[in-house]
C-alpha cells in the first residue's frame, strides 16, 4: 500500500501551486514507446469536470508540484449541489486527494479524505485507490477518472464510518500516551511536533474544540492540528500515514489500538 505523498524524498519538497501555473508547464515528453504522460493540468481539469458531473462543486483546490515538476499531488474539497449525494458529518467537508507523475515514477492514484471545518484539520484514509495505471499508451483518461471516482466514493463512505468509530472510542490518558509514542516511534510524524501534539490533546484551549474530546478522534485531531505547519507534501504524506495508524482504511484494523491492547 503506497502513500499519497512521498515522505522525506527531496524530489517532492515543494510549495503549493495553481492550475494556471500547471498550464504554463512544458509539455511532458514520453520516456519510451509505451509511455504517454498525462499533463498535470489535463488531469486536474478532468478531475474537476468529473466532480461537476457527479453533482459536486469544488469548494477549495490545493495543488503541490514536485521540485522537478514531474510529480503532482492535490486535494479537492467537495460540496454536493444535489440531494441524495454523499455528505460527511456537518463538521466535515468531503475531500479527494490525488497524485500523478509524468516521469513513470507514480501511477495516477487517489485517496479519500475530509477537512474538519472548525479547525481546517485534514483527515486522510490510509488506503489509496488506483484511477487506473501508470501513464501509458491506450489510457482512456475520462474512463479512468470515472472509475476512480466510483472508488473514491466507496472509500469516502468507509472513511466516514471509521471516523465515527474514532469519535466513539474513549481514551484513558495512559493509552493516549502510548498511542502518541507509537506514532512518533514509527516516524509517521516529525518528532519535533511531540510537544505540540501533547499540548493540544492534554491541555486544549477553548479555541481548540477539535482536540477536547478524550477520544481517538480527539487525539487524531491533535496530531493533524500540529501537522499544519509542515510543508504541503510532508503534511499530506504524514496525514495518510496517520490515517493508516488509526485504522482509517477499509480492510485494516486500528493499528495503534491493537498495539495498545
Amino acid at each position: 500500500m503506497s502513500t499519497l505523498i512521498a515522505g522525506h524524498n527531496t524530489k517532492f519538497n515543494s510549495k503549493l501551486t495553481t492550475l494556471d501555473a500547471l498550464r504554463q508547464l512544458p509539455e511532458p515528453q514520453a520516456l519510451g514507446v509505451r509511455h504517454h504522460p498525462v499533463p498535470h493540468a489535463v488531469l486536474v481539469h478532468a478531475l474537476l469536470t468529473e466532480v461537476e458531473r457527479r453533482g459536486y462543486t469544488t469548494q477549495r483546490t490545493q495543488l503541490a508540484l514536485g521540485a522537478n515538476g514531474a510529480a503532482l499531488f492535490g486535494i479537492l474539497d467537495l460540496t454536493p449541489t444535489q440531494a441524495g449525494l454523499l455528505v460527511p458529518d456537518q463538521e466535515r467537508v468531503l475531500s479527494l486527494g490525488f497524485r500523478n507523475a509524468t516521469d513513470q515514477s507514480l501511477a495516477i492514484q487517489g485517496v479519500a479524505g475530509a477537512h474538519v471545518m472548525v479547525c481546517d484539520n485534514l483527515a486522510l484514509s490510509g488506503q489509496t485507490f488506483a484511477f487506473k495505471r501508470k501513464n501509458t499508451t491506450g489510457l482512456d483518461l475520462g474512463d479512468a477518472i470515472a472509475t476512480g471516482f466510483d472508488r473514491f466514493l466507496q472509500h469516502a463512505r468507509t472513511l466516514e464510518l471509521q471516523i465515527e468509530r474514532l469519535s466513539g472510542t474513549a481514551l484513558v490518558d495512559g493509552h493516549a500516551k502510548q498511542m502518541i509514542f507509537d506514532v512518533f516511534h514509527a516516524h509517521i510524524v516529525p518528532v519535533r511536533l511531540f510537544h505540540d501534539v501533547s499540548r493540544f490533546y492534554f491541555h486544549p484551549t477553548d479555541d481548540q474544540p477539535d482536540c477536547q474530546p478524550r477520544t481517538q478522534w480527539g487525539l487524531h485531531n491533535a496530531f493533524t492540528r500540529a501537522m499544519r505547519d509542515l510543508t504541503p507534501l510532508r503534511q499530506f504524506g504524514a496525514t495518510q500515514g496517520l490515517g493508516r495508524a488509526f485504522g482509517l482504511t477499509a480492510d485494516e484494523g486500528p493499528v495503534l489500538e491493537a498495539r495498545g491492547a
